[in-house]
């Protein structure tokens, strides 16, 4: 057989030009004559490494905004008790894969500064978060640290946490009455504060819910009242969205939230970001509710979850009541309370507040239903009726 025709033996070097290109070639033949880019390997690494940084981010997203402060507040206070302490935060001197590393003692540390069994928690859901995100294995049932967790739960036990007052109606119409009261020519502070209120108490929405919501959020349905739109809760992280209807109150216009919002509105629409420029944002995306400076002017920013604690704080104070025992989630816990006492079922109750537990839910019906067919009404009423 011809040299020139010979089949090519396996065994031999292949032909350098057949060879696979080096990895900063830039073009491969494809048809006929046209070529394509192929990319480079360090190219491909910065990819890489663009979309690990993009992964943390979406990682952390993982939880609502209020869960995030409190894990990088937790994470902050551990890091600097291990820096205090000569401690590796990731597993201490015997390395970041050596059980439970300095966890026991800070727990420790936690328990005897006072700390509640559900704030000891918390710290340990955020400890063992940031092990994830940085790859690292962490399990809170490892032998070393589990039974001083269970020591520790046993010796304190579990107490419940202190809940906020609820802003039951009685309370809320108190709180209401102030808004304004000695300053009339701030009307239109006065006109937000009574809207955030009234919808913050009728759709029983958490703070962070009443500041999120844009003025398209809030919809008035002619001859029943307003309906809102959640865009994304504690329970629908994924932003799914949740209506909610408030009816209105005609015959009562000081306590009626449609009445609150309508009257909002006229003041919110004369803000500074409403300037009739076309290429303006969609006004239905604005802020609901907005920052008022002392003078009255309607800023068109958006409000943090904290105005709405010392939205309530101000009025029960105003109102001459104690504001330590209230916060944001008084107004959420108002509803609740109050549909309770009326006797409203359950399933509506949650239907409201969007609760996806009844035990959670019921904990805010317990107070009425202590009261409700109670055998001591028959024993000790029996000659009282």
């Amino acid at each position: 057989m011809d040299a020139a025709n010979a089949p090519p033996d396996p065994t031999s070097p292949a032909d350098p030009a057949q060879q696979a290109p080096e990895p900063d070639a830039v073009t491969s033949s494809i048809g006929a004559g046209q070529g394509v880019q192929t990319p480079d390997y360090p190219m491909a690494e910065q990819n890489l490494a663009s979309l690990a940084e993009q992964s943390a981010i979406y990682a952390t997203r993982a939880f609502g905004p209020g869960t995030q402060r409190a894990y990088r507040s937790a994470w902050t206070k551990y890091t600097a008790w291990c820096a205090g302490h000569g401690l590796d935060p990731f597993g201490g001197s015997a390395g970041p894969r050596a059980g439970a590393g300095p966890l026991p003692l800070y727990v420790t540390h936690l328990a005897e500064t006072g700390m509640a069994v559900s704030s000891i928690r918390v710290a340990l859901a955020a400890i063992a978060t940031a092990y994830r995100l940085a790859g690292l294995a962490l399990d809170l049932r490892d032998p070393k640290l589990a039974p001083v967790v269970e020591g520790i739960t046993r010796t304190l036990g579990s107490r419940p946490r202190r809940q906020a007052t609820p802003a039951v109606p009685e309370l809320l119409r108190a709180m209401l009455a102030q808004c304004g009261r000695d300053e009339i020519f701030r009307a239109a502070l006065a006109a937000r504060d009574r809207a955030m209120l009234l919808l913050g108490f009728g759709a029983a929405l958490r703070r962070s819910e009443l500041v999120a919501l844009t003025i398209g959020d809030a919809e008035i349905v002619m001859g029943r009242g307003v309906r809102l739109l959640i865009r994304r809760s504690k329970t629908d992280q994924q932003g799914r969205g949740q209506e909610v209807a408030i009816w209105a109150n005609p015959a009562d216009p000081t306590f009626c939230p449609l009445v609150a919002l309508e009257n909002w509105l006229i003041f919110r629409r004369l803000g500074a970001d409403f300037t009739g420029d076309e290429e303006a944002p969609d006004p239905s995306a604005r802020p609901l509710f907005c920052a008022v400076t002392k003078g009255g002017k309607i800023t068109g920013q958006g409000l943090s979850d904290k105005a709405v604690v010392r939205l309530v704080k101000e009025m029960v104070a105003a109102a001459g009541l104690d504001p330590a025992r209230f916060a944001g989630h008084s107004l959420r816990a108002g509803l609740a309370t109050g549909a309770g006492d009326a006797g409203v079922a359950l399933a509506d109750v949650m239907r409201q507040t969007r609760h996806k537990s009844p035990q959670v839910a019921l904990e805010y019906l317990r107070p009425a239903d202590l009261w409700r067919n109670n055998p001591t009404a028959r024993l000790f009423r029996k000659g009282a009726v």
